[in-house]
């Protein structure tokens, strides 16, 4: 019995060793400080860090959720966040101002012709038929020089009217249907979850997307980093890059299957989430996709200058 005992606390105490020994050798994660604002061009993101893919890249993300790409932004240049995603517009500011941001990964893109998930709204009942009807008119807008507004202003100007008679205000997006109603604007951008929502209430009509404007498929969200960052992490950021490729090609193909991932990192209704226009992600990092939306900002001021894509999009150093 004493033998029998003994053996028995020899093969615990051997379990144990080797247990210690193999946490020991197994490599540390590299930890990854990643910030954004929800948004479900992030669902790539949330199937990676909830099916384990970033730990078995040997990665340790750990995220925080911030309410506006400015705070990202903000987050990424003082040092509080390592990598975030925002959107190439804002890269695109910072890029003019001199402030050393680059592109790491791709997030969703607009192919043209294909409905995204935004668009130019009007009342139901509106008279407005094309974006040409929209010369004078009050349009909405989340920001003065935004994508949604270069965009259209491209798309006016390319039908062969003139965008400088649209008269623009900035209104948050939840609130661009009351407005319409109320008849304070003619016309607004929207977005979803809200496009579909508002569309399936009979609140709104679309009218046009405004993206197409662009005339070419544009990136719509990008991950992001301070260059010395990237410069001195570059296995990290290849393989945080990589990781997120895999994910995009799976949420790609499984719409139907991503909708409780979408649902419970958004907050969404599920029927909502179900009926809405779903983002494509983009699966290489290409300046092509990025070089329209610069070219339009230099036309419209947005910018001073145009500049080559490429001068702000990441390459490992030789």
């Amino acid at each position: 019995m004493k033998l029998a005992r003994a053996a028995l606390i020899e093969l615990s105490l051997l379990a144990l060793s080797s247990a210690a020994i193999a946490q020991t050798s197994a490599p540390a994660l590299t930890t990854i400080r990643f910030t954004a604002a929800p948004s479900d061009d992030l669902l790539p993101f949330w199937y990676a860090q909830s099916s384990g893919m970033f730990k078995a890249a040997g990665l340790d993300v750990q995220v925080s959720s911030v309410s506006t790409g400015a705070i990202v932004t903000q987050a990424v240049i003082g040092g509080a966040a390592d990598i975030g995603r925002t959107s190439p517009q804002v890269l695109i500011a910072a890029h003019i101002r001199g402030i050393p941001l680059v592109i790491v990964a791709p997030g969703a893109i607009h192919r043209q012709n294909v409905q995204g998930n935004a668009a130019i709204a009007v009342a139901p009942s509106s008279p407005i038929k094309s974006v040409l009807d929209l010369q004078g008119k009050t349009v909405a807008c989340t920001a003065i020089g935004d994508v949604g507004y270069l965009g259209l202003r491209a798309l006016i100007d390319a039908a062969g009217g003139d965008s400088s008679t649209v008269k623009w205000i900035e209104i948050p997006i939840p609130a661009v249907a009351a407005a319409l109603d109320q008849g304070r604007i003619d016309a607004g951008l929207t977005t979803e979850p809200f496009m579909t929502r508002d569309i399936s209430a009979g609140k709104i009509r679309l009218l046009v997307d405004m993206l197409n404007g662009y005339r070419a498929t544009i990136m719509q969200g990008a991950y992001f980093a301070m260059r010395a960052y990237a410069d001195a992490n570059p296995d990290a950021i290849a393989r945080f890059a990589r990781v997120l490729r895999q994910a995009s090609i799976y949420t790609n193909a499984h719409v139907a299957e991503t909708l409780p991932l979408l649902v419970a990192n958004t907050g969404l209704e599920p029927d909502v989430a179900a009926k809405m226009h779903r983002t494509t992600m983009a699966l290489a990092l290409d300046p092509a996709q990025v070089q329209p939306l610069i070219d339009v900002a230099a036309k419209y001021k947005s910018i001073p200058q145009a500049f080559d894509a490429r001068d702000f999009f990441w390459t490992a150093p030789r």
